[in-house]
C-alpha cells in the first residue's frame, strides 16, 4: 500500500525558517546598500540641507517638530548627525546580515525607522493634493523590523552560535519562540 504524499510538518517549518532568514538578509543587504550611500562625502556635505527641506510644504501644525530638527541639526552639527546616521545604518545592515542581537537590532531597526520617517521624510508629505502619492519608505522598514521581532526564530544567525557558547545571549537575541525544526 503506497503512503500518501504531503508536505512534511518539519520541512514545512524549515522552510520557513529558512524564508524568514532570507528575508532578513535580503533586508541587511537593501539597508547594506543605504548605508554605503550615507557614508559618502555628498550626503555629509549636505545633511543640513537635507532636514531644513523636509519642512517646506508640510501642515502648520507639524511646523513644530520640522522647526525643532532643523535648530538641532543646524551648522556645525550635521556632520556629526550625518555620522550617527550612517554608524546606524552599518550596524544595521552588519547585524541583519549576520542575525546579531536580534531582538536588540530589530528595536532599534523599528524605532529609527520611525525616526527617520518623521524627521528626514516628513512623515511621508506634505499632504497636499498633487504633490505626493506615498507614506514614505522607513515606514515600512519600520514595520518589517516589527514583523522580524516577532517571528524571527533565528535558526541562521550567529546569535545561536553565540548561545550555544553564552546562554544568557538569550535574552539579547531572542523575541520569538524558537521553531523546533
Amino acid at each position: 500500500m503506497a503512503r500518501a504524499r504531503g508536505p512534511r510538518p518539519n520541512l514545512t517549518a524549515s522552510q520557513t525558517v529558512i524564508g524568514i532568514a532570507l528575508i532578513r538578509i535580503t533586508f541587511g543587504a537593501i539597508w547594506a546598500v543605504d548605508a554605503i550611500l550615507k557614508w559618502q562625502p555628498a550626503f555629509r556635505a549636505n545633511f543640513g540641507r537635507i532636514v531644513a527641506g523636509v519642512g517646506d510644504g508640510q501642515p502648520s501644525f507639524l511646523g513644530w517638530w520640522f522647526r525643532l530638527w532643523q535648530l538641532v541639526v543646524a551648522g556645525d552639527r550635521a556632520p556629526m548627525f550625518a555620522l550617527v546616521t550612517a554608524t546606524t545604518e552599518t550596524y544595521l545592515a552588519c547585524a541583519l546580515i549576520a542575525g546579531f542581537a536580534r531582538r536588540i537590532t530589530y528595536t532599534i531597526g523599528f524605532a529609527y525607522g520611525l525616526f527617520v520617517w518623521s524627521v528626514a521624510e516628513g512623515f511621508g508629505g506634505p499632504y497636499v493634493p498633487g504633490t505626493t502619492t506615498d507614506v514614505g519608505a522607513a515606514i515600512i522598514y519600520s514595520l518589517v523590523f516589527l514583523a522580524l521581532l516577532l517571528v524571527d526564530a533565528g535558526r541562521f544567525s550567529v546569535d545561536r552560535w553565540i548561545i550555544r557558547r553564552v546562554p544568557a545571549w538569550r535574552r539579547i537575541s531572542d523575541s520569538a519562540q524558537p521553531t523546533a525544526v
